[in-house]
This record gives structure tokens, sequence and C-alpha cells, in this order.
């Protein structure tokens, strides 16, 4: 796993920034409903060419696993910078300007995810209240197919802020006039 990454102003050197336990976790969902979703989905196959046999239940299990994936990936690719940026432009930029250009951005995305939070965690709650379940044969309750949303949405909100918080302390640190240099 790598580290996000803050170049300094004098060098272009990146400067790695540790992953929290938010993170770690995130990353360890993922990867169990990597394993979860790939299991299902080779028992499905399996049983169907081997005994014609299907237990029905591969496509929705995978696409709960799918979903966790997604969602619990958002922190992890979000403190290991993974995320595409326009690199040409933010080339043109100094360091100062790249940094400003970054929190404004993770600002923006931070207010988005707590507009989707707010919307995933409402109907979550309707689900819960209502007691809905999937039309399926497994019947799962629709609260716990909709967790991951939520959880993955808190856990990409803390990953910003602590990319914001860390693209602000680097701001301040630049010296007045330093960084201010365009390119790398």
């Amino acid at each position: 796993m790598g580290s996000p990454k803050i170049e300094t102003s004098e060098t272009g050197d990146q400067k790695p920034v540790s992953e929290g336990p938010v993170e770690r976790l995130c990353c360890l969902l993922s990867e169990v409903a990597l394993f979860v979703m790939v299991a299902v989905v080779a028992v499905d196959i399996l049983t169907r060419t081997l005994l014609n046999y299907s237990f029905e239940i591969s496509d929705e299990v995978a696409g709960y696993m799918l979903v966790g994936l997604a969602f619990f990936s958002l922190a992890v690719t979000q403190v290991n910078d993974g995320f595409h940026r326009v690199g040409f432009l933010q080339d043109l930029l100094s360091q100062r300007a790249r940094l400003i250009s970054r929190v404004v951005f993770d600002v923006v995305t931070l207010i988005f995810v707590g507009i989707l939070l707010w919307i995933f965690a409402k109907y979550g709650m309707a689900s819960w209240r209502s007691g809905a379940v999937a039309p399926t044969r497994l019947m799962t309750p629709l609260w716990i197919a909709q967790l991951p949303m939520s959880l993955g949405l808190v856990a990409f909100a803390l990953a910003i802020l602590r990319t914001v918080i860390v693209s602000l302390r680097r701001l301040g640190s630049l010296k007045h006039g330093a960084g201010d240099h365009h390119g790398r």
C-alpha cells in the first residue's frame, strides 16, 4: 500500500503521509469484499458446471460485495492520492497554487460527500424502520445492503478532512514566495 504524497517546495520530492486506522480498516473490508465476491461467483460457476445446480444467490451477494468494495475503497484511494487529476494544468501552477487548488477541490468534494451521506443515511433509516427486504431468495434487509454506502462515505469524508489538514499544514509551512515557481 502506498501513501499519499505532498511535494516539497524546493526539490519537488514527495513527502509520504501515513495511512490512518480508518483507511487500513477500509482497505481490509475492501479486500474481504473482493475475496467473498470472487469466492461466491467461483462456487456458483463450479456448481453450475459440475452439478448443473445454482444457489441463485451469487448475483445478489456479488452485487453487495461490489458496492462495499466501491465505497470502502474511496477513503483508501483518497489518502493514497489515487484519484485522477488534470496533471498538465497542475504542472502549470506553483506549489502554493497546487496546494490551494487541492484544498478547494477537496472541500467541494467534501460538501458533495456530505449531501450523499445525508441522502444514503436517510434511505437506510427508512429501510430500517419499514423492514424492507430485497425481493430475492435471500430476502436481505435493505438497510444491510445500504449500510456500506453510508459507512464508506463517512470514511471518505474523514479521509478528505485528513487530506485537507495535511495540505493546509503544508501550505502554512511554505515560506512566503517559496514554491511560487511554475512547473515541477
